[in-house]
């Protein structure tokens, strides 16, 4: 027999299919698209190929003492870093016919894109949310805010920083490092002093994407609660008015 625990979590993860199988129509919509295929090759040819091929070309380097390829690797965090920064201009430059909509009317378009689809869903399923016990609700909820307090401490300890410093650190790096190669680029062994800066600069890119990753899933966790707490709230109004 299933308990109303194995309902409750049934209910949530049929909640999140639904989102998941709603934002996958509308990829795999956009991917006609030609604007999401430029974005796409953006994100992947301009801002993540680089760093990758400069970890490649740093290790090489090392192993054969090839100090140029550690300078080339320079250049491509480099051009990793710009990339990131003109993102938002890129989208800005492909999107330019919907960002005017977003201008005449911005807080309706926000809420097109980003509360309809959710609203619906959520609105889907809070009756079988509501038909619930309290107590489940309630215990369901405590689960809930239990375990997003320690995925959030367990990330924190990788990536938890960087969402109050953001990039800074990489670029810092990034600046340290090619202004220190200007100055002694014909200075034997100064791809070995300049190791740590360099592991900062890549490491604060893959960082910067995972600590997007991780403020994803904590919008999820308190989404899931927030609607526990709703459909408790449904249930005690309506034996209140009972």
């Amino acid at each position: 027999m299933t308990t109303e625990s194995e309902k409750y979590i049934r209910i949530k993860a049929q909640i999140e299919q639904a989102y998941k199988q709603t934002v996958r129509i509308s990829r795999n919509q956009r991917k006609t698209n030609r604007n999401y295929r430029l974005e796409t090759q953006y994100f992947w040819f301009a801002m993540i190929s680089p760093s990758v091929v400069a970890v490649l070309l740093a290790i090489l380097g090392k192993s054969i003492v090839a100090h140029w390829m550690f300078n080339v690797s320079w250049v491509l965090i480099a051009m990793s870093y710009l990339a990131l920064f003109l993102y938002p201009f890129v989208g800005m430059l492909l999107y330019r016919h919907s960002l005017k909509k977003v201008i005449s009317a911005p807080f309706a378009s926000l809420l097109e894109w980003n509360v309809k689809t959710v609203m619906q869903i959520d609105a889907q399923y809070l009756p079988e949310l509501a038909a619930l016990s309290r107590e489940t609700l309630k215990l369901g909820a405590l689960e809930l805010k239990s375990e997003r307090n320690g995925f959030e401490k367990r990330t924190y300890m990788v990536v938890g920083a960087l969402e109050k410093v953001g990039i800074f650190p990489g670029f810092l790096a990034l600046f340290i490092g090619i202004s220190t190669l200007i100055k002694t680029l014909d200075g034997a062994g100064i791809s070995a002093r300049m190791d740590w800066v360099f592991a900062v600069a890549v490491a604060n890119v893959f960082f910067f994407f995972m600590c997007g990753y991780v403020q994803m899933m904590l919008v999820q966790y308190d989404r899931m609660i927030a609607l526990t707490e709703l459909a408790i709230e449904l249930k005690k109004e309506r034996l209140e008015s009972d």
